[in-house]
């Protein structure tokens, strides 16, 4: 009897003591990120048969689990990666909203300073003060198409740095989950099935900080590790092995980053298959709004540029020159990934001026299949098959190289705007040479002001968005949808971060230490370790008085 009692009374102190311990490490990680709260499992023990019956052997430890919660914690992954890529998408197009609109930096004023001066001279076109502070302003406003194109530039360089920063913290935490994967799997073949649990905690958590630089989806494998898979379904660990995330240059724009997966020596291009996360929320800002402004700003100087080269070629300077460019015309770059050649030029109608009215904010790929050529407008994806060359589209004319025809297979990125802000400048540095007459001033036209009045008449044309806006209205409307586009990112950056908080607060009621609760459960193992003490000595007291007995 003494000795089950004494046995009952150790089991008791041995699982309290696991409790005691367990509830110690709760409140030594309270404040660990990830962590989810333990608690120790008992259970009894086998009875022991006897005449009277079936007695009690005491009690034992079956588990030390963690409370988790898959739903809550597959809720909180979905809200951090959603949150991710609308905070990082607010960041960047709030950047362009800034600058686009920002007063002393934006083309509202530049523009508006340029065309004063254009009627300045037009008011008094012999008046050399005047020419030279039309040149001033016009060196003002292509320097302010610079400003603003490399200002865009240099945050398209931030986003690819950035991009590449993303694909090594993704390929770090992969190889990190793949580790943890490998010593779980060990853990639980080594314990039969016993969850190690800080283990878990650890690989969840890091699971969560990939969902904050991409969209996955872990599926959990029957020996205990975790797959994670990105994108369309491809596979980035799978037990103990990784594939790995990469960065190579477009195949037509070099300047351009494509993302890449690496599995067993085989590299695929997945750009157009990833989203969410921050990586998720960068590419969306590329191609929703540092793309568009940047094309958006150089139509504004191309339709400028082209149309007041127009103008102005057919007036006359001081001199009696004429056929003279006030700025220096811009050219389309045709990037390509082909054999052959093709030439991309703005067009123009009948009378020589350029169709600016037509152009679009867009790049276009062209496609030869050897058979025929597809055009794609990329910023809509509208398709054009072209049936004859030249061949003249939304502002532009396209011809191919005599000299050196594209062969099946081809593919060339054509331009039009991208490059058109970086590219503006003053044609002229001579006031003379600015052409403010329509007749030839050799002749006795010397204050002929009517081609000065023609080109003041551009500031209120209707030269853009298919001649339904004036070069401020277009400029005005550009600057309007980076606002919108950055106002409706806020609104959804604040609803994605409540959705996010809730996320955080349901699994923390779940899975997070409660100190309160932690210190009430030391008060209640420690009596109970007491009480089994007690109990130790109780059938120590037992076994002290049978033992005497037998010796008188």
């Amino acid at each position: 009897m003494g000795s089950a009692i004494l046995d009952i009374a150790t089991s008791a102190l041995r699982v309290t003591q696991r409790a005691l311990d367990t509830t110690g490490h709760n409140i030594a990680n309270v404040n660990t990120e990830g962590y989810s709260r333990q608690r120790t499992e008992v259970g009894t023990r086998e009875p022991q048969f006897s005449g009277a019956g079936y007695f009690g052997t005491g009690v034992q430890t079956t588990a030390i689990r963690r409370a988790y919660d898959e739903f809550l914690d597959t809720r909180l992954r979905k809200a951090t990666t959603g949150f991710a890529e609308v905070d990082r998408y607010y960041a960047m197009t709030r950047q362009i909203d800034n600058i686009v609109a920002d007063p002393d930096v934006g083309m509202a004023s530049a523009m508006k300073n340029f065309f004063n001066a254009v009627h300045t001279v037009a008011d008094d076109p012999t008046s050399i003060p005047g020419r030279q502070t039309l040149l001033t302003e016009a060196a003002t406003l292509t320097d302010r198409f610079n400003l603003l194109d490399n200002r865009l530039k240099e945050i398209d360089a931030q986003t690819q740095r950035d991009l590449r920063n993303l694909v090594a913290e993704v390929n770090a935490t992969a190889g990190e989950i793949a580790q943890l994967n490998q010593k779980i799997v060990y853990e639980l073949a080594r314990s039969q099935g016993k969850p190690p649990n800080d283990l878990l905690d650890r690989r969840d958590l890091l699971i969560q900080q990939l969902a904050e630089k991409i969209d996955v989806t872990p599926v959990p494998q029957d020996n205990g590790a975790v797959s994670v898979f990105i994108g369309n379904g491809q596979n980035l660990v799978s037990d103990s092995r990784t594939s790995t995330l990469g960065l190579k240059p477009n195949d037509l724009d070099p300047n351009r980053q494509e993302v890449t997966l690496t599995t067993g020596g085989v590299t695929t291009t997945i750009t157009q298959t990833l989203s969410g996360g921050e990586l998720g929320g960068l590419m969306r800002f590329r191609e929703e709004v540092l793309i568009p402004t940047q094309n958006k700003l150089g139509r504004l100087a191309a339709g400028l540029a082209l149309r007041f080269n127009d103008l102005h070629a057919k007036g006359y300077d001081l001199d009696g020159n004429t056929n003279l460019n006030f700025f220096s015309p811009p050219t389309i770059p045709v990037l390509k990934n082909a054999s052959g050649n093709i030439t991309a030029t703005y067009a123009a109608d009948a009378s020589g001026n350029h169709t600016v009215q037509n152009l679009q904010a867009s790049d276009y790929l062209l496609e030869y299949d050897g058979a025929s050529y597809t055009l794609t407008r990329l910023s809509d994806r509208t398709q054009t098959t072209l049936t004859g060359f030249p061949a003249t589209i939304d502002g532009i004319t396209i011809d191919l190289d005599a000299a050196s025809p594209p062969v099946a297979g081809d593919r060339f990125l054509i331009r039009p705007t991208a490059d058109a802000a970086g590219q503006i400048a003053t044609d002229l540095t001579d006031p003379r040479r600015i052409a403010a007459a329509a007749n030839d001033t050799s002749g006795g036209a010397i204050g002929d002001n009517a081609t000065a009045l023609e080109l003041a008449g551009l500031e209120s044309s209707k030269l853009l968005l298919g001649g339904k806006a004036t070069l401020q209205d277009a400029y005005s409307q550009a600057v309007a949808e980076v606002g919108t586009l950055a106002r409706a990112a806020e609104i959804s950056r604040s609803a994605h971060e409540t959705v996010k908080e809730q996320a955080q607060q349901a699994r923390a009621e779940v899975s997070s230490v409660n100190l309160d609760e932690e210190a009430a459960n030391l008060v209640k193992y420690q009596q109970a370790y007491q009480a089994a003490a007690q109990v130790v000595a109780t059938a120590t007291q037992t076994f002290d008085t049978l033992i005497g007995a037998i010796r008188r």
